[in-house]
């Protein structure tokens, strides 16, 4: 190998070293005795710093940054303006070592009028900057225990609405035909609906 190919070499392998840096993921612990508070309107103090300062701990910024780095993409020019830091609402609160934070979408940030929807997760993070429990808007808190007697799940194909299925397509039903399908019935047949 030449001086100029080793030369060469090394500057490709540095090169692929010289990324910026990236933050490690954070392991996701989904402790479910976590429970997230509730924040009401009357609750909530939104800070305004235009009208006086305030003294926000490292801790907490530490946590703000872990949940928003979770919850958004990394930054870069090509992200659409709703999944940008700076176009979201951050709620936070502190109970004993846990920080909870909300973060949603503000619509307003982006010339929208509603925010889409479940545009937006639940974070509680230790005071030592583990997620101990991550809940995005729009999934159930704990999934439906299938043993249960309590779960409404039917397993179907993809398509298929099981439950509607079985009452409108049975042929043991007495509908009068045409109706099974959707279709409309026939002139002066009145619909005997299912028993």
């Amino acid at each position: 190998m030449t001086m100029r190919q080793l030369r060469l070499l090394m500057v490709a392998l540095l090169m692929g070293c010289v990324r910026g840096p990236r933050t490690p993921p954070v392991l996701v612990e989904d402790d479910r005795s976590i429970v997230f508070p509730e924040f009401t309107d009357d609750s909530v103090i939104e800070l305004q710093p235009e009208q006086r300062p305030y003294v926000l701990e490292g801790a907490l910024l530490q946590a703000l940054m872990i949940a928003t780095n979770d919850f958004l993409p990394p930054a870069s020019k090509d992200v659409p303006c709703q999944d940008r830091p700076e176009s979201q609402r951050y709620l936070a609160t502190r109970r004993g070592d846990l920080f909870f934070i909300h973060i949603s979408e503000e619509p307003a940030a982006c010339g929208k009028t509603y925010p889409a929807l479940d545009s937006g997760a639940w974070y509680a993070i230790s005071r030592d900057g583990r997620i101990r429990r991550r809940v995005v808007d729009g999934m159930a808190e704990a999934p439906a225990d299938a043993g249960s007697g309590d779960s409404q799940a039917v397993p179907a194909e993809p398509g298929v609405a099981p439950a509607l299925d079985s009452v409108w397509n049975d042929p043991s039903r007495p509908w009068p035909e045409g109706l099974r399908d959707g279709g409309s019935a026939d002139a002066g047949a009145t619909p005997a609906g299912p028993p």
